[in-house]
């Protein structure tokens, strides 16, 4: 997230910057993704849940301080971006085990209505604005983030491998035409928080007097993720501490300043986090006990964020 200002607020004869107020609406569509790592099975994954994010409507405020004449003096911008989704349903989780000794064969599939019961995102970015020609400026920032997505997965069906024997890890293949094991009611609650910082940079043009359009990139490997996952038919509480992976964030936004203290902006990111993996840790029964370390998981996430700002010159 990095802050624009349009070329109306150049206009500001004496101001050498401009504080703005944008009111958001916008929609996320993507996917969570939630990994166990084999310690003694073939597959590359021992599990893996994937949950829907399709679509989560938001509303949300933009505080922004930018340069009042951006394309011909340099200086300081930083913007507070909040967005809270609306809860609701949103697709399905899928949940896929790879259990056997022998081979990377799947062993259990499971898919259950998912909904968001929480989405909160908050971004602070902060950089320096450089004017490269008359219409153009450069902005390298830095972007620190929080997100928080909250998941329930209820109803649903799965199809199970048979074990040849108790115990023996070998399984035979599953059997799809054969009947499917039906769940009702709540089956799992999984949280995602996550913590990054990016370095990034945007390239603005100026054009059509009252236009301006900004592309902008972000990439960070400096990633913290902790998560969740509570399965409420085997009463089972796993929290997993992340680090790492990397963090790509590619956004485009198009403004118009339709007055001289008011502006209309769409946009549009795709931030994809990828391998971020840690330790996993267990407690039974739920919100008891004391959680115990046992193997490597991980997490991921892939969401598109298409938007429209209201902007007001304050």
């Amino acid at each position: 997230m990095c802050g624009t200002q349009a070329v109306s607020a150049q206009e500001k004869i004496g101001d050498s910057y401009t504080v703005s107020l944008s009111y958001q609406f916008g929609f996320i569509y993507g996917q969570a993704a939630e990994i166990v790592y084999p310690s003694n099975t073939k597959a590359e994954f021992l599990s893996e849940l994937l949950w829907d994010i399709k679509p989560v409507l938001y509303n949300g405020l933009l505080l922004e301080l930018s340069p009042a004449r951006p394309a011909e003096k340099p200086g300081f911008f930083s913007g507070l971006s909040l967005k809270y989704g609306v809860p609701g349903n949103s697709g399905y989780m899928e949940d896929r085990d790879w259990m056997s000794k022998e081979s990377s064969a799947l062993t259990h599939f499971s898919s259950h209505d998912n909904e968001i019961r929480e989405m909160f995102l908050l971004d602070f970015s902060a950089g320096y604005s450089f004017p490269l020609a008359r219409y153009l400026s450069l902005r390298p920032f830095i972007n620190i983030s929080y997100m928080c997505y909250r998941f329930s997965g209820s109803n649903g069906y799965g199809f199970y491998a048979k074990e040849t024997s108790f115990g023996s890890g070998v399984y035979e293949p599953i059997d799809y035409s054969g009947p499917k094991y039906i769940f009702e009611g709540k089956v799992i609650n999984y949280t995602q928080e996550w913590f990054h910082a990016a370095p990034g940079f945007s390239l603005g043009l100026f054009f059509l007097t009252y236009f301006y359009s900004e592309l902008s990139f972000q990439i960070s490997p400096l990633i913290i993720c902790i998560d969740l996952d509570e399965h409420l038919r085997s009463n089972y509480q796993y929290r997993d501490y992340l680090r790492g992976g990397v963090l790509l964030e590619p956004a485009f936004r198009l403004s118009c300043a339709f007055s001289p203290w008011a502006e209309l902006s769409a946009a549009f990111s795709w931030r994809f986090i990828t391998g971020s993996q840690g330790e996993t840790h267990v407690r039974s029964p739920i919100g008891t006990g004391t959680y115990i370390q046992q193997g490597i998981a991980g997490a991921g996430l892939s969401v598109m964020d298409t938007s429209l700002f209201l902007k007001i010159h304050l």
